[in-house]
């Protein structure tokens, strides 16, 4: 039996011992139904125009600002109010050279584009910042809070005032120690993404350089051509399982081998997560004093997902490791979906026409530990620490959360997605750690809308299948 089989009964079997009539538990599928419509989930307006640096012209808005009886600017102006957020929030992409479409550097490109901003920050999907504030707070927040979010929009209602640029903020704090990355792989020669379409998702089998178990402790990707790149997710295939991962690679003709939702077929529930990307991203560093385990003779799929923008340009991004040997707190990423899902015992499906369809699972995280990892001891009967958490679904996903249970009860939310976008998604660092105790379980819940679908839907890896998936990074609760 294949370990992938082999996994799928043996989770079913630990959650059906823990099957109750009252409360949806592991190993039972809370499929429902709803009328109601939450609307569709919401798309990222950088990924409607090819990326482009602004230029200057005669329309260039006024750089002068309205004042009062004083002679004091009246309301928020670029320079005093403005300048220091769109910095810290917009221009980490919205740059020259980046996957952005235009610019937001200075005050003549952030006044030209001015009123194209507002609908985006009207309805929160610029700048993209998938996790909802009421669920959890999280390390390196990129969205706006509500009194940003005001002040900009009060700013663009006034016609985008420059002010006096003696009030601009200092420039950025750019001087974080740089991280010492020790493991550099990347795409073996120029990869050019498919012309004509919009994305394009390809994974490239990398050899994992060292002869010794070592520890993950930062990640981070230098993209080749970062117009082009719109998130990456490197996954680790260990020794035992590569045969699957390099058949995928074998059979297609060209660098890499493309894929869509996970590094390729029925082999993407076995792998592990090592890190993911996406433009804009801060520090690659983990939790501080944890890492994950890299088994020698271990390979690193890396899944791209490429947005041509019209032209055929050629990427050979490289990921960046920082390792070392030991860590104080090893640590897991570990996925989480019901396992019955990827074998149709229940079937996850989500019928046409339906606006609101929820599929649950819920299982204590050392089960999952203790069948994936069989020689780790990290949380099988002990306190563990959530670090960080995420969702994945494909594009039918309106909704996902993950929520630590006590009980039955709701104890800490890990993280909710209220509006799932799948061009924006990854795994989302908390302000402080969550501890979970071996008695406490993980429930992960996922709305899909099928309204506008004319065929039922369910578990796969193909664009028009559809994933419920949440992943919990986890370390020991003490050194």
């Amino acid at each position: 039996m294949s370990r992938a089989r082999s996994f799928v009964f043996t989770l079913v079997a630990l959650t059906a011992c823990n099957d109750s009539s009252n409360t949806p538990t592991s190993g039972t599928d809370a499929s429902t139904t709803a009328a109601t419509d939450p609307g569709p989930a919401t798309t990222d307006a950088s990924t409607d125009t090819p990326a482009t640096t602004s230029t200057t012209t005669s329309d260039e808005p006024t750089t002068t600002s309205p004042t009062g009886t004083t002679g004091d600017p009246v309301g928020p102006t670029y320079y005093r109010d403005i300048k220091a957020i769109l910095d810290a929030k917009c221009a980490t992409c919205h740059r020259p050279g980046d996957i952005a479409p235009f610019s937001l550097t200075n005050y003549d490109e952030a006044g030209m584009f001015a009123k194209i901003l507002a609908p985006a920050i009207e309805d929160r999907t610029m700048p993209p910042w998938p996790p909802g504030a009421d669920c959890n707070q999280f390390a390196h927040d990129r969205g706006l809070t509500d009194d940003e979010r005001e002040l900009v929009l009060a700013w663009i209602a006034a016609d985008a005032p420059a002010g006096d640029p003696d009030d601009a903020p200092p420039p950025p704090d750019d001087d974080a120690p740089p991280i010492a990355y020790d493991v550099q792989i990347g795409i073996p020669e120029p990869f050019t993404p498919a012309q004509g379409i919009a994305d394009d998702y390809r994974c490239f089998l990398l050899d994992w350089p060292k002869d010794q178990e070592t520890y993950a402790t930062a990640f981070t990707i230098e993209p080749g051509a970062r117009e082009i790149v719109h998130h990456v997710i490197a996954f680790i295939i260990p020794p035992d399982e590569l045969e699957d991962f390099e058949a995928l690679d074998a059979a297609d003709p060209g660098p890499g081998y493309p894929c869509y939702g996970g590094p390729g077929g029925e082999a993407s529930p076995r792998a592990q997560w090592l890190g993911a990307w996406v433009p804009g991203a801060s520090s690659g560093a983990l939790p501080e004093g944890t890492g994950i385990r890299v088994k020698p003779g271990s390979k690193i799929a890396m899944q791209m997902h490429y947005h041509p923008n019209g032209a055929p340009i050629a990427d050979q991004s490289t990921i960046m490791v920082r390792t070392a040997e030991t860590v104080a707190r090893p640590a897991l990423l570990l996925p989480i979906a019901h396992p019955g899902w990827m074998v149709d015992a229940p079937a996850m499906t989500i019928p046409a026409g339906q606006a609101d369809v929820t599929h649950s699972f819920t299982i204590d995280l050392g089960s999952v530990i203790q069948y994936l990892y069989q020689d780790e001891a990290i949380g099988v009967g002990k306190p563990m620490l959530a670090h960080m958490a995420g969702v994945h679904m494909h594009t039918r996903g309106a909704r996902a959360s993950l929520v630590v249970q006590s009980g039955g009860d709701p104890e800490a939310c890990l993280i909710d997605v209220p509006r799932w976008d799948f061009n924006w998604q990854g795994i989302y660092e908390f302000a402080a750690p969550i501890t979970i105790e071996p008695t406490d379980s993980v429930r992960l819940e996922c709305h899909f809308d099928n309204s506008a679908g004319d065929s039922s839907l369910k578990w796969g890896e193909g664009t028009e299948d559809e994933m419920c998936l949440g992943m919990v990074y986890v370390s020991t609760d003490s050194p």
